[in-house]
């Protein structure tokens, strides 16, 4: 017979068959999903599409919270400081390693997350207000020569993805160009539909609407073929000759420490909402496409880009502040 002393000192020790407490199944209540820039940009539009899909599969509300600013560091910091318990996810594009080549951050982007899952993948695009005088890449590509320094581009901070595009696109084409930073990449587009600046290098996900509107002049993508989505749109590279192919991807991450086990369920989860067709025709109509990968690939794969946009800060001249 076991003596009542013995009963509790084994069941704080969890060595009693049945005595430990079971862990209520992912997700039992609310998850919270932070998207770390204001409405309307491809981070807010991919990121509730998911969380839709979710919700709806696994029973719970996935809640979408904006915290726009810093080029998506002050949303990434709040989620790199809550408890790794799968009810504090980050959805966020490739930001969250242009970031850490330009700004010291209060976090790590990679000791300090769990990344979980790969959500898409998409090329950029070169977009320019619909008076501008650019009716094409090749005209653009002219005028920013024939005036260096005085052409402005926009994007959501000098860590945004956007930013560092339009850098790779200076150093590729040798042009000399001014950035204005925004604290997100809708309200760029906004000013480049004004003429308030002259172009923006961004996603279609986010700039769908404005193109569509006739606000924004699509010249060209930075892919390296057509995009069969939109055929009549040239390459860069086979507009103006310049090898300028760069692209975006977008995905979800947790605080680090996440157990294993856990991050292998979200993964499953968001893998099935990324196949459903609601999932997939916010994906076409934002000229992205799914990229599954397994948490370990995708560690990898955000290593890498840190690595990658770092050597583009230092090339570029740009200090980290």
């Amino acid at each position: 017979m076991i003596d009542r002393r013995t009963l509790l000192a084994a069941a704080a020790l969890g060595a009693l068959p049945g005595l430990a407490t079971a862990q209520p199944a992912w997700p039992s209540r609310a998850v919270r999903m932070v998207v770390p820039f204001p409405p309307g940009g491809s981070n807010d539009v991919l990121g509730r599409a998911l969380s839709e899909r979710l919700g709806a599969q696994l029973g719970q509300p996935f809640v979408v919270e904006n915290r726009g600013g810093a080029g998506g560091a002050i949303g990434a910091d709040q989620v790199a400081k809550s408890a790794p318990d799968g009810y504090t996810l980050l959805f966020m594009s490739s930001s969250l390693t242009t970031n850490a080549a330009v700004q010291r951050l209060p976090y790590d982007p990679v000791a300090d997350f769990t990344p979980i899952a790969q959500a898409a993948v998409a090329p950029m695009i070169v977009t320019v207000g619909r008076d501008s005088p650019a009716r094409t890449m090749a005209d653009l590509v002219r005028i920013a020569r024939e005036r260096p320094g005085m052409l402005r581009f926009g994007g959501a901070g000098p860590g945004d993805t956007s930013f560092f595009a339009t850098e790779l696109l200076k150093m590729a084409a040798n042009l000399d160009m001014e950035a204005v930073a925004y604290r997100g990449i809708t309200e760029a587009q906004t000013d480049a539909a004004a003429g308030r600046i002259d172009l923006v290098v961004t996603t279609l996900a986010s700039a769908r609407g404005l193109i569509e509107a006739g606000q924004l002049r699509l010249l060209a993508t930075a892919s390296a073929a057509r995009d069969a989505r939109m055929p009549d749109v040239p390459t860069v590279r086979e507009a103006t000759g310049i090898d300028f192919v760069t692209g975006v991807w977008w995905g979800v991450f947790a605080p680090a420490r996440l157990p294993p086990a856990l991050t292998a369920t979200i993964n499953a989860a968001i893998n099935r909402a990324m196949a459903e067709p609601q999932y997939q025709r916010v994906l076409e109509a934002g000229g992205a496409s799914m990229a599954a990968l397994a948490p370990d690939a995708f560690a990898a794969h955000v290593r890498s880009e840190v690595t990658r946009w770092t050597d583009v800060a230092r090339r570029a001249g740009v200090a980290l502040n």
